[in-house]
C-alpha cells in the first residue's frame, strides 16, 4: 500500500473518503496522470472529498501526493538498476575466482618453460577472441619473445607447413568452437611443437592434442544479431599471468 494512515484517523474517516484512499493504492501508477476531477469521477465522489482525503493523509494538496509517488518510483528504479550492476559484477567475480582456482601452478610452470625455450610462438584465434591474442603477442614482442598470430582459416589449414618441433602452439578460445582450432592443434602436435591450449568449455576437443590445457569460467555477455557473446575475462587473466611471470 503506497497511502498508510494511523489507523484511529482510518477509523474516523467517512465511507466515502475510505474509498478515495482504496482506489488510490489501487492506482498508484496512474494517480500522477489524474486530476482531483478524475479521482472524483472515478470514486463517485466530489472534488472536495477527494482533496479533504489527500490533505487527511498528510500530503499539502494533489501536487504534493504525485510528487512522492514519483520519487517512490525512482527510488524503486534505482534500486532495480543498483540489483542489475551487482549482478553484473558479480558475475565478473565468479569469472576470475573460478579461473584462477582453476590454474594449476604446475602447469602454468611447466607453459613458461615451454614458451621460454622455444624459437617460436604462435597463438592461434578466432572471432573477438583474436583481441586477446593482439594484445598477448603486443607483450611477448616487448619481452623480445618471437610471437607470432595465427588467426586466418587458411593459415590454420597450412599450420604443418608453418611451424616445427622448435615452436609452441598456444590457443587461445572461450567456446572451441572453431573446428579449425583443434585441427590445427592435431597438426602442430604432429610435427612436434608443444600445443598450450586455453579454453573456457570443459571437455573440449582440444584436450586431445595439447601438452597442456588451461580452462577458465567464463560466462555469457548478451545476445546480439543472432549471436551470442561470452566474456573473454578468463582468457586475459590466464595470458596476464603468463606476461607477468615471464618478465619478472
Amino acid at each position: 500500500m503506497f497511502i498508510q494512515i494511523d489507523k484511529t484517523i482510518y477509523e474516523k474517516l467517512s465511507e466515502a473518503e475510505k474509498g478515495v484512499i482504496q482506489f488510490l493504492n489501487q492506482n498508484e501508477e496512474k494517480i500522477p496522470y489524474m486530476s482531483i476531477t478524475n479521482i472524483a469521477e472515478k470514486t463517485f465522489t466530489s472534488q472536495s472529498t477527494v482533496s479533504r482525503t489527500i490533505q487527511k493523509c498528510g500530503y499539502q494538496g494533489i501536487s504534493q501526493l504525485r510528487f512522492a509517488i514519483s520519487q517512490q518510483e525512482q527510488m524503486k528504479n534505482h534500486h532495480e538498476s543498483s540489483y542489475g550492476v551487482n549482478n553484473i559484477l558479480s558475475k565478473s567475480y565468479r569469472e576470475s575466482t573460478k579461473t584462477i582456482d582453476n590454474i594449476s601452478p604446475v602447469a602454468m610452470l611447466q607453459t613458461i618453460e615451454f614458451m621460454k625455450t622455444a624459437k617460436r610462438i604462435f597463438i592461434f584465434s578466432r572471432g573477438f577472441t583474436a583481441l586477446i591474442a593482439e594484445e598477448f603477442q603486443m607483450y611477448l614482442q616487448l619481452l623480445g619473445y618471437n610471437a607470432i598470430i595465427v588467426k586466418d582459416v587458411k593459415w590454420m589449414e597450412n599450420t604443418e607447413r608453418i611451424v616445427n618441433t622448435n615452436d609452441v602452439v598456444f590457443i587461445l578460445s572461450v567456446r572451441n568452437t572453431t573446428p579449425e582450432l583443434a585441427t590445427s592443434a592435431r597438426a602442430a602436435k604432429r610435427k612436434g611443437a608443444k600445443v598450450i591450449s586455453c579454453c573456457c568449455k570443459s571437455p573440449c576437443e582440444l584436450e586431445n592434442f595439447s601438452d597442456i590445457i588451461i580452462y577458465g569460467h567464463s560466462e555469457q555477455i548478451m545476445k546480439a544479431s543472432g549471436m551470442t557473446v561470452y566474456s573473454r575475462i578468463p582468457l586475459l587473466i590466464i595470458t596476464r599471468t603468463i606476461i607477468e611471470y615471464l618478465g619478472q
